[in-house]
């Protein structure tokens, strides 16, 4: 039999230690996790805290809140106007930007040497999970981010299970006052009626703005009014408006609801999942998975 010639067993044991040493030169190679973190975003913001990673979060926007210690960050100015020379004066070895951030202040940013991460909006439950394990990523927290996922995915899939073999019901949702407002099918909002096995009647419409006049020809079987950036006071005189017409078929069954934003405008797969078991037991009232607010 012949024997191994040495070319040949030299390559072997370098193809094997390089299959032992090139997982850990890859891991030395890895930017470390950043440590002084500024987000443009609450919705980035309130991921950071979920992550575990707040002591890593220097800074944010003035509308992020969501947790309350947010709000106690230090201010970079709005979300769509940063003040440029704060933030690099603080120092951030990243920036977490939002499609709301100019580009125009981002390019400068870079232009000094800083790090811009830059998050799309999601439209799907899908893509809020990628961006959860994206930032998780940068932080050094991708354990935490996949427990987070794992258990988020398995509270929307029980709602699933739940509204599974039920007849869709058509569901329009009012998001804006003065012009009406709805969602279609380019914001993630319009994910809570497809997961709750319903029908946006306002799904294919070029824009967000409405009329009440056609949500009435449409006639829907549930009305869901959750109006951001005005109090509860204004969406329950919105309810009333919409009970005023008892010809509809959501009025007529007492099927219009009014519906905190803040539980349906937070797209982190915490909320989302936490926000679709309220929305679907008021488009399904029967499977009582949820007691949601009228």
């Amino acid at each position: 039999m012949d024997r191994p010639k040495p070319f040949k067993m030299l390559f072997v044991w370098g193809l094997a230690l390089a299959l032992v040493c090139l997982p850990a030169w890859a891991a030395a190679q890895a930017p470390a996790p950043a440590a002084r973190v500024i987000s443009m975003s609450p919705f980035i913001t309130e991921t950071i805290y979920l992550l575990g990673a707040q002591d890593q979060l220097i800074a944010d926007t003035s509308y992020c809140t969501i947790p309350p210690e947010a709000a106690q960050k230090e201010k970079i100015g709005s979300v769509t106007q940063m003040n440029v020379e704060k933030v690099i004066s603080l120092q951030p070895d990243l920036v977490i930007s939002s499609p709301l951030s100019r580009e125009k202040q981002l390019n400068i940013l870079r232009s000094q040497g800083l790090r811009v991460m830059a998050i799309r909006n999601p439209k799907t439950f899908e893509q809020m999970c990628a961006i959860t394990l994206e930032i998780a990523d940068v932080l050094g927290k991708r354990a935490q981010a996949q427990v987070l996922v794992q258990q988020a995915s398995k509270d929307v899939d029980r709602v699933r299970e739940q509204v599974a073999g039920l007849n869709p019901r058509r569901v329009f949702i009012q998001i804006g006052l003065k012009p009406l407002h709805t969602v279609n099918k380019d914001l993630f909002i319009n994910e809570y009626i497809i997961r709750a096995n319903a029908v946006n009647i306002a799904e294919n419409q070029p824009s967000g703005v409405y009329s009440r006049e056609e949500v009435i020809k449409q006639d829907p079987d549930v009305i869901l009014v959750a109006t951001m950036g005005s109090n509860k006071k204004a969406a329950a005189l919105e309810k009333k408006r919409w009970m005023a017409f008892p010809f509809l078929t959501s009025a007529g069954n007492n099927e219009i609801h009014v519906l905190d934003p803040e539980v349906i405008c937070r797209p982190t797969p915490v909320s989302f999942a936490s926000g679709l078991k309220q929305v679907a037991v008021l488009i399904h009232p029967e499977i009582g998975i949820a007691e949601g607010p009228n």
